[in-house]
């Protein structure tokens, strides 16, 4: 067996029993994984993984987290065919195989663009025959007709959660508004839709849509945290907590339900709540790092730096992101301790060269040793690696006027032997 690939009147074959898609969010870096099997009736996905989060990307209730993946086996009946969205907005979809990857545009020989591209299940006889695609923009069975089949709708919000996915807000609603009308007793109908308006910022909506999909199936835990998401980003703060309660309620091993309420407690400065969830998150999965980062930063805000700095360490040692040497530092520059901190900013931009908050930082370093030029440079890195950093822009400016200043009130002598050593006319004054 194979698997076509075909759009924009091209097609493809690969000769492949097995595959996994894979997909990286080019904006937020979420990382999506779907393990396939190509069989005579199909295609069937066995396995899927997400690392991150976002609209249209949340994972289902009974995902586990292992090693800073969610993990999950999706129920999903074989399909005759798969519409693969693409968004100049992220990345592209790569088709991976025996340790080698390819991205569509590799595959089909063209750029792909924001074109669909339908994957099929097809053997030797089927490879290369464009006539067997009737439309590459809508790869779908047919839904006008009085009989609606599950699979019917089960393409619309597949196709519709892959816009979600892309950042094609505006393309998802569509597809999921035509699921609920053939299927208004659906909860992932709407919820999809609400995914897709949340993207759209139209959060009062996503939440009407949310509610919608809770009064059909109120004990699915994953709905409570799709509304809180949404409460969370229309700023209602105490309801997005009262939704992620009622989530870790009905599911009290939902790692990303505890991480997401400890960031709302955060926010409102609430830190020993916020710890109290991220301990809950780290003794569910104590093997990911961000998990530690993330309550580093709560206990570094709340001047328990010793703490924090543990935190920072057992990050590190699963997982040397700059980023973690990074807040490491900052615990150690707030402990004053300069050489240490000093140490974990070098580290940090060693391993990430374009992380502008480690120059800012390092300038700080500098700048309270009196290393006056060393830290203009890293001021000056910073505000131009990120120029709404605007922390960087006014440490250079003001260390600017600094320099300015002090350079006005040295003695002019030293420079009057220098004109004349030049030649200067003027060496009597």
């Amino acid at each position: 067996m194979s698997v076509c690939f075909a759009t924009a009147g091209v097609v493809k074959s690969l000769a492949v029993a097995s595959f996994m898609l894979a997909w990286t969010h080019s904006v937020e870096k979420i990382e999506w994984q779907e393990d396939w099997r190509v069989t005579p009736q199909g295609l069937e996905i066995v396995a899927a993984r997400v690392k991150g989060s976002g609209a249209g990307m949340e994972p289902p209730p009974e995902a586990r987290l292992v090693d800073g993946w969610f993990r999950w086996a999706p129920h999903v009946p074989i399909l005759p065919e798969v519409a693969l969205g693409n968004s100049g907005m992220a990345g592209e979809w790569r088709l991976c195989s025996d340790g080698k990857c390819q991205t569509l545009s590799d595959i089909l020989g063209m750029p792909v663009g924001t074109n669909v591209t339908t994957m099929r299940a097809c053997d030797a006889g089927d490879r290369d025959d464009p006539r067997l695609y009737k439309s590459d923009r809508a790869p779908l069975p047919d839904v006008t007709g009085k009989h609606v089949s599950a699979d019917n709708v089960l393409a619309l919000l597949m196709r519709a959660r892959a816009s979600n996915g892309k950042g094609d807000f505006e393309v998802a609603r569509a597809d999921a508004d035509d699921a609920i009308r053939l299927d208004p007793q659906n909860p992932d109908t709407f919820a999809t839709r609400g995914d897709a308006l949340a993207g759209l910022k139209q959060y009062g909506k996503a939440i009407d849509d949310y509610d919608a999909a809770i009064r059909i199936d109120p004990n699915n835990a994953r709905l409570f945290s799709l509304r809180a998401a949404a409460f969370a980003l229309a700023r209602e703060s105490r309801l997005a907590v009262r939704d992620y309660t009622e989530a870790i309620r009905l599911n009290p091993k939902d790692v990303q339900a505890f991480t997401a309420r400890a960031a709302i407690f955060k926010k409102v400065r609430r830190y020993d709540l916020a710890i109290d969830d991220q301990s809950e998150a780290i003794r569910l999965d104590p093997s990911v790092a961000e998990l530690y980062d993330e309550r580093g930063e709560t206990y570094a805000r709340n001047n328990a730096y010793d703490k924090a700095i543990a935190d920072y360490n057992e990050a590190i040692r699963l997982k040397p992101l700059a980023k973690f040497y990074l807040n490491r530092g900052t615990a150690w520059q707030l402990k004053d301790n300069l050489d240490a901190a000093l140490a974990d900013y070098n580290k940090a931009i060693a391993l990430d060269d374009k992380l502008a908050l480690a120059y800012n930082n390092r300038g700080m370093v500098m700048r309270a040793r009196g290393n006056r030029p060393r830290a203009l440079a890293d001021f000056t890195t910073a505000a131009r690696l990120d120029p709404e950093l605007e922390v960087a822009v006014s440490h250079r400016r003001d260390l600017a006027r600094e320099i300015e200043r002090v350079g006005a009130q040295m003695p002019r002598k030293p420079a009057a032997k220098s004109a004349c050593a030049a030649g200067a006319k003027d060496c009597a004054r």
